[in-house]
């Protein structure tokens, strides 16, 4: 008399893909696996939903982009927009606005930009950040 099989569907955990081999296999590979635990991990990190975790994951990537343009303390960059949105820059995400009498400046930390015509963006950065800092610094020693 032949036996019956049941066959039930197994997919992997990350990717979703059909998994083929042990029964308690949860994921596809190695990759798949690294990609699950690190995301999960970033959850438990920053207990917050994840929009949270991915504008603070923008707004850091924005500071990166800008601070390898080189612009530095009374050293502004200018930069076609083109050029920073092809590093992946986005422009909805900024820790403060700055108005003066110049303009508008849109900040990520200590590295700020300002939209300037023809499509060209100025890119600062200030030591307020640093100066802030060193005061955190100076109340943790007492």
């Amino acid at each position: 008399m032949p036996t019956i099989q049941y066959e039930t569907e197994h997919r992997c955990g990350y990717c979703d893909k059909e998994l083929f081999g042990r029964s308690d296999k949860k994921y596809c590979n190695d990759t798949c696996r690294n990609k699950a635990n690190s995301s999960k991990l970033k959850r438990v990190k920053w207990d917050e939903p994840k929009h949270v975790y991915q504008i603070s994951r923008d707004i850091l990537r924005n500071r990166k982009i800008m601070a390898d343009t080189g612009a530095w303390e009374g050293e502004p960059k200018i930069l076609k927009r083109g050029e920073l949105l092809d590093k992946g820059f986005n422009f909805d995400f900024y820790t403060n606005i700055l108005e003066t009498q110049k303009g508008r400046y849109y900040y990520c930390y200590e590295y700020g930009y300002m939209v300037l015509p023809e499509g060209r963006i100025l890119v600062v950065m200030t030591e307020k950040y640093f100066n802030l800092t060193i005061k955190i610094k100076d109340y943790s020693r007492d």
